[in-house]
């Protein structure tokens, strides 16, 4: 299970002055991180790899409460060291929108956030971290430097990287922020010392009410015709979940085979039974008894749905969760307060 790096004293000073010699030793050319290359030809560098995507996910957070923000990946490929840096700003406004100061302007921070730490993932669980949150007249920077010597970080795809804030008590309802990467400022370097070109794909931090609900959400995914379709019950805000079950409906039609369920171990400890007697449907029960489950906010529940080569170019069919056979709990088991959003698997 992989898990924050855990050191012996001595060995842990050791590895913070590798690090900080590694990280003294990025080459300035690697911090542009291939970000000219959007293609996901990798044309720019890693070796003659594809590009990497890197992803930041969507996140919610309450006025004064914590905020996950989650980057990951799809394809494993391992690092050995990296950078990385999230611009955190308001939105730009509409081209259309009136002109002068509004009352947003100069009632809502523009620096929103406060760092509490920042987990770098290893496969092999030796990652040695440093990380900053500075701040500019309009936006915020997070940025984390890591250091992996075994080269485990995302030996795996899934969650690379986990900043969690405290988001400020003044900010308010349905107000967003854009998490961007900054290509210029990113560089991630492989297990054989080559730069990774990657891919970066930007998110939202939405600030919801204190009292609404959390969300959780049906992913859906966009397939060719024999391809494997990533499904799955995603969360955006980190909360601690004592067990529950999951009811996940879709097309029987377009399957090619039987889903297989994961639940990444990064997300938290837990364990799980799957039934699969009804066609089209997946029910997920699933405990996690010390309720560290969705401390890291994400794709809780992971389904690889094989599609048939025969699925017609084309067809679309939603993805959603059965409300009546769908619930988490708390750590003192009661019922979590949630609302679904469902999603849709397409062919194309």
């Amino acid at each position: 299970m992989m898990s924050r790096s855990r050191f012996r004293f001595s060995a842990l000073l050791a590895a913070v002055a590798t690090a900080s010699m590694l990280f003294a030793g990025l080459p300035e050319a690697m911090a542009r991180g291939g970000g000219d290359d959007n293609s996901g030809s990798g044309n720019g560098g890693g070796g003659g790899h594809d590009a990497l995507t890197l992803r930041i996910n969507d996140s919610i957070g309450a006025p004064g409460g914590t905020v996950a923000v989650v980057l990951r990946t799809y394809a494993p490929r391992p690092v050995r060291q990296g950078q990385i840096h999230i611009k955190i700003r308001r939105p730009a406004r509409p081209k259309d929108a009136k002109l002068g100061i509004t009352f947003e302007d100069v009632t809502q921070p523009v620096r929103p956030l406060t760092m509490i730490s920042t987990t770098v993932y290893s496969q092999n669980g030796d990652s040695v971290t440093q990380s900053a949150l500075t701040g500019q007249p309009d936006s915020q920077t997070a940025t984390v430097r890591f250091e992996s010597p075994s080269g485990g970080v995302n030996a795996s795809d899934g969650p690379m990287v986990v900043f969690r804030f405290r988001l400020a008590p003044s900010v308010s309802p349905g107000q967003r922020f854009e998490l961007a990467i900054d290509p210029a400022q990113t560089s991630l370097v492989d297990a054989q010392g080559r730069p990774v070109t990657i891919e970066p794909r930007a998110a939202f931090l939405t600030v919801r009410a204190p009292k609404a609900p959390f969300l959780l959400e049906a992913e859906g995914d966009d397939v060719e015709p024999g391809e494997v379709a990533e499904l799955g019950v995603q969360t955006q805000e980190p909360f601690p979940v004592s067990g529950g079950r999951v009811t996940l409906r879709y097309n029987q039609n377009l399957a090619g085979g039987q889903p297989v369920v994961r639940m990444d171990p990064r997300y938290g400890r837990s364990t799980f039974t799957v039934d699969r007697s009804k066609p089209g449907v997946l029910v997920v029960n699933f405990t996690s008894p010390d309720s560290t489950l969705n401390t890291v906010p994400g794709t809780i529940v992971a389904v690889d749905l094989p599609v048939s080569a025969s699925a017609q170019v084309g067809a679309r069919s939603p993805v959603t969760l059965d409300p009546a056979g769908t619930w988490l709990l708390t750590r003192t088991g009661r019922k979590v307060k949630i609302r679904i959003e469902n999603g849709a698997l397409e062919v194309e």
